[in-house]
């Protein structure tokens, strides 16, 4: 057969066809092309010996390509195998995957039978709605704009998680409190609306304390009812987003006053103890924590909120009350907010960056010494009739009796000043006390003269007193006349993004409650609070550094002295009188005793 001779366009042809036929790839992605190119590559490389001569070696340099062609770069059945998953993460994905689950609609059926021969059932079908609130994977992005925040995965699963509990719960007024952390778990914290469970009725609060068992005895403050004082909301607290949310139980004073003389780090397990200090738990432990922290940082720019208008008593409540010889019924107790948003507030745009602490205010109420945020009712006067059996109690064998009802009143502890809503951020303060050093104890020459005695064996040489001032533990341990107390500002702000007008972001941020952050941006019209940290208040004095010491004198200027001469010499030594300078007789006197 008599070969053709090929012109170069079909040999160009005939070559692509080649190369195409070899770059053919398998279901894996895989073509003898890619192959034959990684030989090359190989053999040119590695430049094997005797190659040609056993080309068993051959089969293994094809061997090897194929089991690590994914780490060279290519595409091989090895990529497709599924990676091995840890159980926890497997666990996690399902848990994760139940927060999209919708819930079950609500059902409701009807019957009716207008006669006694026709039913009719009506059945409708009510998707149940979630509740509005301020979205967290919202106020996520100013979050970490500021430096502080969470992982967007986490505030996303976040927000389907509360929408799922605000559905389940039928919850009003909900606020992402923050995050506290723990040992072992952590803590994320929802606030809402004052919760109540089925059949569940709060009442007016009126005073059940009773009078102590002796005239000098203390009666425990009682606690807030519900919409009332730090029982106004309700917090719920969950480890992750996927876990179900845990109710917090109501607090009362004792637990706030016992609180504040604890200082301890959360394990992230509400069963756990505290200390002994602290007999109720970590549940209630927690549950005062954010309460003080609410009533302490949650903070508002000036004129965005306002108290609302009280409302009037209506008829029914008025005439219950003017009824006479009928025991008086509590009446049941109504909702009420704090405050409520300005309508006026945010028509006009604002410099965020002008917002100082003079124009930022507390939007919550102070805690009291008592550990209430609002004053015990009175009791009512007792009327006729009702006193005439009773007896006034005894003293005990023992107890001295009280001279005077003067005296008496004198004991009683005087009533702290009402802070009112809305007062500016600028006049809370941190004190710091200056480490000023004390001078040494001064030393006697005498002392020094003294022969000092044999010291005995076995004793030890008396170590100087320390005059160091100890560093008190908190605040009020520092008297006011301390002349080392300090005031240090309470709150620090600082403005981020600070490229234009509209995106700046103004940063408030607490220095009593680490953690604790307040940002303003859109010109003032968006603004929130927010607290990541251990729920531990600052409660050592400040750091302060110590003042440099008094600036040393400078040494005197050299003088220059003429040395005497030996004349000179003579007549000190003879105790005689050095002539003066300016005398004419001085040249030759000294002369005179020179040459004898």
């Amino acid at each position: 057969m008599a070969s053709t001779a090929l012109s170069a366009a079909e040999l160009e042809v005939e070559f692509a066809n080649a190369k195409a036929y070899l770059m053919q790839a398998d279901k894996d992605g895989v073509s003898a092309y890619d192959q034959l190119t990684r030989l090359m590559e190989l053999l040119l490389e590695e430049n094997p010996e005797n190659v040609a001569g056993d080309p068993s070696k051959l089969h293994e340099i094809l061997s090897f390509i194929q089991t690590h062609s994914f780490t060279c770069g290519e595409s091989t059945s090895a990529c497709y195998e599924a990676t091995q998953v840890p159980a926890e993460e497997l666990r996690r994905f399902e848990d994760n995957k139940k927060l999209f689950d919708l819930p079950a609609p609500e059902v409701r059926t009807v019957i009716e039978q207008p006669d006694p021969y026709t039913t009719i059932t009506t059945t409708t079908v009510v998707p149940l709605k979630a509740p509005s609130f301020e979205s967290v994977a919202a106020q996520n992005k100013y979050w970490t704009a500021v430096g502080c925040g969470l992982a967007d995965e986490e505030a996303f699963l976040l927000d389907r998680s509360i929408t799922n509990l605000a559905m389940e719960k039928n919850l009003q007024d909900i606020k992402f409190f923050g995050k506290i952390f723990g040992t072992h778990n952590d803590y994320f914290v929802l606030r809402t609306r004052r919760y109540l469970e089925a059949g569940e009725t709060l009442y007016v609060e009126t005073n059940t304390m009773g009078k102590p068992p002796r005239k000098k005895g203390m009666v425990p403050v009682q606690a807030e009812p519900g919409y009332v004082g730090v029982n106004r909301y309700t917090f719920w607290v969950t480890a992750s987003p996927s876990d179900k949310w845990e109710k917090l139980p109501d607090v009362t004073p004792q637990q706030i006053n016992a609180a504040r003389e604890t200082k301890r780090f959360f394990t992230g397990d509400l069963s756990a103890s505290v200390v002994a200090t602290f007999p109720w738990g970590e549940a209630a432990y927690l549950r005062a924590q954010v309460a003080r922290i609410t009533s302490s940082t949650t903070i508002a720019p000036q004129g965005a909120l306002e108290e609302p208008e009280p409302e009037q008593e209506t008829e029914e409540d008025e005439d219950e009350d003017a009824e006479d010889g009928a025991p008086r019924k509590p009446k049941e107790a109504k909702y009420k907010p704090l405050v409520v948003p300005s309508p006026d507030y945010g028509e006009e745009e604002v410099d965020v960056a002008q917002l100082t602490t003079d124009r930022w205010v507390h939007a919550e109420g102070y805690i009291y010494k008592n550990g209430r945020q609002t004053k015990v009712p009175e009791k009512p006067e007792p009327e006729e009739g009702e006193g005439e059996g009773e007896e006034e109690a005894e003293p005990e064998p023992g107890e001295p009796e009280a001279d005077a009802q003067g005296e008496e009143e004198e004991e009683e502890p005087e009533e702290e000043e009402e802070v009112e809503l809305f007062t500016p951020i600028q006049n809370d303060y941190l004190y710091g006390v200056v480490d000023i050093p004390q001078p040494p104890p001064a030393i006697n020459d005498e002392d020094e003269e003294e022969e000092e005695e044999p010291e005995e064996e076995g004793e030890e040489e008396p170590r100087e007193p320390d005059n160091t001032p100890l560093k008190p533990l908190r605040d009020d341990d520092v008297p006011d006349d301390d002349p080392t107390k300090m005031k240090i500002a309470c709150w620090t702000m600082r403005v981020e993004s600070n490229v234009s007008k509209a995106h700046r972001i103004a940063v408030v941020q607490s220095l009593r409650w680490p953690g604790a952050t307040t940002y303003a941006a859109e010109g003032g019209r968006r603004w929130s609070c927010v607290y990541f940290g251990n729920g531990m208040k600052k409660t050592d004095a400040a750091f302060t550094p110590s003042p440099a010491p008094p600036v040393q004198s400078e040494c005197a200027d050299i003088t220059e002295v003429e040395d005497p001469t030996a004349a000179v010499e003579k007549l000190v030594r003879r105790g005689e009188e050095i002539p003066e300078a300016d005398s004419e007789a001085e040249p030759e006197e000294l002369e005179e005793e020179e040459d004898s």
